[in-house]
């Protein structure tokens, strides 16, 4: 098992064995700066296993004023606990995935840990958020930057069926391989780009480029910044050089020496 789950996660991943089965640590950051993890438990009377969190994530939201009160955020909650396959003891308040066969652990490892970085997201969803246009700029400069070149462009399309965090622009050019393109204006966008890096590579075994475009070279931790460029095809930021931003997702689009020539 820790074998297939190192698989999943490289070999930042932390696994203990306890007495209800294995305490796994991550390399993505929770609240406080804490690693994000969660447990193996089983195999139950049908040989099955599932994932549990400590019981820590939804008090700690709560904490920082993410309540379920709030009827946007409690329906954007229970959206995510149902994409994940996941479910919440209320009494307990530990959040816990499906039963599953040993061979799927991987998989669900993945989306278990893709839901315990989304819930971080609840936070931001307060009536004085204010939307950035950092999205719609960064779209259409890339867009008129490739408008004249053999290239197909979608929006919001995940790399592969299963994985779970779509890119902001998935781009192919004929010859060359797909390149996903994440703008990411919070850590947790980095970090889910890095997700799907991961799951591209260790569960559906995509070949692929995964760019992350920054708002700002503040917009995330120096570690996260770190972590996503070892991982990621390239880490570009959007502020103050737009030009060399965008000229580089279309040197990865088109291949360096064709994105030289028109």
């Amino acid at each position: 098992m820790k074998e297939e789950l190192c698989r999943a996660f490289c070999d930042e991943i932390r696994i203990r064995e306890v007495p209800a089965g294995l305490a796994v640590s991550t390399a993505f950051d929770g609240f406080g700066g804490e690693p994000i993890g969660f447990y193996v438990i089983g195999p139950d009377h049908a040989g099955r296993y599932h994932l549990e969190d400590d019981g820590t994530t939804i008090p700690l939201l709560e904490a920082h004023g993410a309540d379920r009160e709030n009827k946007t955020r409690a329906e954007a909650f229970e959206a995510m606990l149902e994409d994940a396959g996941a479910e919440v003891n209320e009494a307990t308040a530990e959040i816990a995935s499906k039963p599953v066969p040993y061979e799927n652990l991987p998989g669900t490892a993945i989306k278990f840990v893709a839901l315990l970085l989304r819930l971080q997201d609840l936070e931001l969803l307060t009536p004085e958020r204010v939307a950035s246009t950092f999205k719609e700029d960064a779209t259409r400069a890339i867009v008129e930057t490739l408008k004249d070149w053999d290239v197909d462009i979608r929006e919001a399309e995940s790399i592969a069926p299963t994985i779970e965090f779509p890119a902001d622009l998935l781009i192919r050019a004929p010859g060359r391989d797909p390149v996903a393109v994440f703008l990411a204006a919070t850590e947790h966008r980095l970090l889910e780009a890095v997700i799907a890096q991961m799951a591209a590579m260790y569960e559906t075994q995509t070949v692929c480029s995964v760019i992350a475009l920054l708002d700002r070279d503040t917009s995330v931790t120096k570690k996260a910044r770190v972590k996503a460029g070892n991982r990621l095809s390239a880490v570009t930021y959007f502020e103050g050089d737009e030009s060399a931003a965008i000229q580089r997702i279309k040197r990865e689009v088109l291949g360096p020496k064709v994105a030289t020539i028109h």
